[in-house]
């Protein structure tokens, strides 16, 4: 070793430069703690903003980077504060859902997230990051759920009300979009293009996830830019090439691409997947309505005008022939070919019928096509689906936390401005402003959700005539389902039938079954089941009340057990039974 060579015994020893390239490599956490230990550090961790940008780009949801970038003003430490700040507020708040309100008997009302609103609207980006924050809580707890682990926030119940306040959360937004749309479209704006109604209908259901307009417009691009290459390729011949391009050559170009090159096929389930333009697009299947949206968004982008009508239980393509407008086609959606349009008395033209686009006739079909292929699925997804046409107006019901909310905001002049553009990355103080408006719309309407849980404030010692507990899985013998037990009474008392009926004299249990429904079961057509799977598709319904499942049973929330403190033992009970058996 060089005999001038200084020897390094602590991190103190090391210069700036090095000490910062080891700090890239840490949580931003651990390079806090690290700067408050002394002046030096404190030096070199708060004043490099490099540090601090890159930590942003790890920890800060890639959507908002683009924006972040645009309207920073270089200070990257004070954005992952607030962001870090608004996130822990977020939690907080959310921990302090179930304790507050699990004695409601209906569900959290607008008025009840109104910190979440708060939250979300103190600046243009705090609205995004509130939604991603509840989006990530959402994940993790399926991800954690699926692995066993029970950790806050990441368990059934946290996972329920944060569904419920992001539903809040990105529908209010979503109807400010809706009636800007709607608005514009009335006083001779642009149509409102199947393709943002489909997204827009898709982003109502799945809240969960980010569903980007300009993502689905980047896809439909590179369609479009295929199918320029394809007329390019037919037309290279010079006296080809002077011809006009007709629009029948388009639509025969767009159908080559669509059903010959990518070879997209069509399926009748629509779900999340299969009305996910991004997603029909890669993996070549979709329900009708999306490769219909595709086409006609595609078709448009070329220059060439289709109509997309939609009735209750009709949807099609239709064409006028440019070059002889007394031709009318529809466009096959299974695959691409233009056919003479038939005399269907629903879409017949005569000087009596008078029929064109409808974005609001496309978003119902959608709905209703959703609906239909969930079936009896009662799932958080279909609930929102089904908040959708609340929204619209259909229901006018206490219980509708939509209500009034579309008339309201349609009703706002400015809400159509081009000079106030509408994006939830970057939300500016006007929109923010008709959000916390909404928040008390409605105040006062939903009275019955104020009320306790019936019957259940008591605290319930488990009966020694009760043999089964609260989070067990059980059978019905006779009726052969499979069953969540939610809640039990000693004896069927609550039940109309005559006193000296036998059967009324034993437990009964409030149980949610197999297919989603709710019933009130006698002890006497119930058996456990000595090896219970997990229950994926109930557990939206039951997460108000349980942790998670712990392999054999699904665990009492906090809550809950305030309510049933001695199931555990129960469960146990047959857990140690059933290990014995096997």
């Amino acid at each position: 070793m060089d005999k001038d060579s200084k020897k390094i015994w602590s991190i103190t020893d090391l210069p700036d430069e090095l000490i910062a390239m080891v700090l890239h490599k840490i949580k931003y956490n651990d390079i806090i703690a690290f700067g408050i230990t002394c002046k030096r550090f404190s030096d070199v961790v708060f004043n490099n903003q490099h540090l601090w940008k890159t930590k942003c780009l790890e920890v800060l949801p890639h959507q908002i980077i683009k924006t972040i970038l645009k309207y920073s003003n270089g200070n990257w430490f004070n954005q992952l504060k607030e962001f870090i700040d608004l996130k822990n507020n977020i939690i907080t708040e959310l921990l302090a859902l179930s304790p507050k309100f699990y004695w409601r008997m209906n569900q959290l009302t607008v008025e009840d997230s109104l910190k979440f609103f708060t939250i979300a609207t103190k600046d243009e980006l705090s609205y995004y990051y509130t939604v991603h924050v509840l989006q990530q809580v959402i994940k993790n707890s399926i991800k954690n759920l699926n692995q066993n682990i029970c950790e806050k926030p990441h368990t059934l119940t946290e996972q329920h009300y944060a569904k419920v306040v992001l539903c809040y959360l990105m529908h209010t937004y979503l109807g400010i979009k809706w009636a800007r749309l709607h608005r514009a479209q009335a006083f001779n704006g642009p149509p409102i293009h199947p393709e943002l109604v489909l997204n827009f209908c898709v982003q109502w259901i799945d809240p969960a996830h980010y569903y980007s307009d300009e993502r689905i417009a980047d896809v439909l691009n590179e369609v479009v830019e295929n199918v320029k290459d394809v007329i390019h390729h037919c037309r290279n011949g010079p006296q080809v090439e002077k011809k006009k391009i007709t629009g029948r050559e388009i639509l025969s170009a767009v159908s080559q691409v669509l059903y010959g090159q990518k070879r997209i096929a069509i399926t009748s389930a629509a779900d999340l997947d299969t009305l996910n333009i991004v997603k029909v697009l890669s993996k070549k299947c979709g329900h009708a309505v999306a490769i219909a949206a595709i086409y006609h968004a595609v078709a448009r982008k070329c220059g060439v005008n289709i109509n997309l009508i939609a009735f209750s239980n009709h949807l099609f393509l239709e064409w006028v022939d440019d070059i002889s407008p007394n031709k009318l086609y529809t466009i096959s959606l299974d695959t691409g070919e233009l056919k003479p349009k038939q005399r269907c008395p629903f879409s017949q033209i005569n000087e009596h019928t008078n029929y064109s686009y409808c974005s609001h006739s496309f978003l119902k079909y959608i709905y209703s096509n959703y609906l239909v292929t969930m079936g009896a699925i009662r799932n958080w997804n279909v609930q929102n689906c089904q908040h959708l046409l609340n929204f619209l107006g259909a229901s006018d019901s206490y219980q509708n936390p939509y209500k009034n909310v579309f008339a309201y905001l349609i009703e706002i002049p400015e809400i159509s401005a081009p000079d106030r553009p509408l994006n939830i990355l970057y939300l500016e103080n006007f929109y923010r402003e008709i959000i916390l408006s909404l928040t008390s719309l409605n105040a006062g309407c939903i009275s019955e959700s104020v009320n306790p849980r019936e019957g259940n404030l008591k605290s319930k010692k488990h009966d020694k005539n009760v043999l089964y507990a609260v989070g067990m899985i059980c059978y019905h013998k006779n009726y052969q389902y499979t069953c969540i037990i939610r809640d039990w009474d000693l004896n069927g008392d609550r039940l109309e039938i005559s006193d000296d009926n036998v059967s009324r004299k034993q437990p009964f249990y409030s149980v949610t079954a197999a297919d989603h429904s709710e019933r009130y079961v006698a002890q006497e057509n119930l058996i456990n089941l000595p090896q219970p799977s997990r229950l994926y598709h109930l557990e939206d319904q039951i997460s108000k009340d349980f942790c998670h499942f712990d392999g054999f049973a699904y665990v009492l929330n906090y809550e809950k057990r305030i309510q049933y403190p001695d199931e555990a033992l129960i469960i146990e009970m047959y857990r140690n039974h059933s290990f014995t058996r096997a």
